[in-house]
């Protein structure tokens, strides 16, 4: 899909390639978040899981899917909203980085898969929570809420100070 842009001072037309992108839609909390679908591999109900201790705050454990340990992050934790009360449903997200390495983020709900322009998206606003700000890559303002898309690799290195990530700083602590 192409948009065609005319500038009346001029005779140039330029063609603008838009990027469709598939988002699989996730609520935390009162935030709707997106994620590239190309980066999830699935959504699964709660796994037993491990509990890592001194691990950092929003490790909820290791989870075993079908013989892949992986690191469950709970999702709240990282933004701050307290944790879900025991009864309350949640799902796993399974997500994959860039480096390969798999996560499961633990979403309160999952809503669809849909497709987008990303050119549709627009700069974080300031007034977002300081966590938001740090991980999107742009918000979308629809009829009844606004979509943050997640930088799944900017998540993980906020969440999990020792890993990799593009555009990101190590910081070494004495």
């Amino acid at each position: 899909m192409s948009n065609v842009l005319v500038h009346e001072t001029s005779s140039v037309i330029a063609v603008k390639d838009s990027k469709p992108i598939e988002i699989l839609t996730c609520r935390v909390a009162d935030q709707w978040i997106g994620f590239r679908v190309q980066q999830v591999r699935e959504v699964v109900k709660p796994q037993k899981r491990t509990v890592m201790p001194m691990a950092p705050h929003a490790v909820a454990g290791l989870i075993n899917l079908r013989g892949r340990v992986m690191t469950e992050l709970e999702v709240r934790r990282v933004i701050g909203e307290p944790d879900r009360h025991e009864d309350e449903p949640f799902h796993v997200a399974i997500i994959e980085t860039m480096s390969g390495e798999d996560f499961g983020l633990i979403v309160d709900d999952v809503g669809e898969v849909i497709v987008l322009d990303e050119d549709l998206f627009e700069a974080t606003p300031s007034s977002l929570n300081e966590v938001w700000r740090q991980v999107s890559d742009g918000v979308l303002k629809q009829e009844d809420r606004v979509l943050l898309l997640v930088n799944v690799d900017r998540f993980v290195a906020l969440t999990i100070p020792n890993t990799s990530a593009p555009n990101t700083k190590e910081i070494t602590v004495h």
